[in-house]
């Protein structure tokens, strides 16, 4: 089951408070709805502390409550300490981007240029692991800003193609899901670690965390 929270107007713009709302409101309604994962696809460029960071604390507290949060570690690379908050939070998984040049050979796989990479203001190793994240298609929104903004992306009249950490964090949330799925008793804390742990290639490049997810080492593993 998917839940979707409108936080942002059509350009993409919001407000924190809006979303610390939506935050408490996923917390809240954890239970109801068997919240399991929560998907962040979106960033702010703050560099305060997140010791001290009201938005860290609003994915702290839903990490602790249970829900595994995969966020986007932003869209500012190439540049060391342009992950986005609250990508910078140690406990919450955050996902770069991957090209994977289309190909499935995964020794051409590279760290995709605009993906944001560590460390963070607090000396944090981010992100922890990328998910490919370049022309990944899924389906489309008729009318939205996007869409009429960039019809050449368009794949047929129901797909549409985007590209950003966003799209990446989003596969990685679809392979938590299934994690869960196959191991409903399975913690956030468990379930990151799986994920960090069956991650690899890229050698080392800047930007890639632990490396590529594997889903179905990811789920072998749980």
């Amino acid at each position: 089951d998917l839940i979707s929270i409108k936080v942002a107007g059509p350009d993409g713009a919001t407000d924190v408070s809006v979303v610390l709302a939506a935050l408490q409101w996923v917390v809240a309604n954890k239970q109801r709805y068997g919240i399991r994962v929560l998907n962040l696809a979106f960033g702010t460029d703050s560099d305060r502390s997140y010791l001290t960071d009201p938005l860290d604390y609003a994915v702290e507290r839903a990490w602790r409550a249970g829900i595994l949060v995969v966020t986007a570690a932003g869209n500012r690379g190439p540049g060391e300490g342009s992950i986005s908050k609250p990508g910078d939070d140690p406990f919450v998984l955050t996902v770069g981007a991957a090209d994977i040049r289309g190909t499935a050979d995964r020794r051409d796989d590279v760290v995709a240029q605009f993906s944001s990479r560590g460390p963070t203001a607090d000396g944090v190793a981010k992100p922890d692991v990328v998910a490919p994240g370049v022309s990944i298609v899924s389906v489309r929104a008729p009318g939205s800003l996007a869409d009429l903004n960039r019809p050449e992306a368009r794949v047929g009249s129901a797909y549409f193609k985007g590209t950003g950490t966003s799209q990446a964090a989003a596969i990685v949330s679809g392979i938590a899901a299934l994690m869960f799925e196959a191991k409903p008793s399975l913690t956030p804390d468990q379930a990151k670690a799986a994920l960090i742990g069956t991650s690899s290639g890229l050698g080392g490049q800047p930007g890639a965390g632990r490396g590529l997810v594997n889903a179905p080492r990811a789920l072998e593993a749980v």
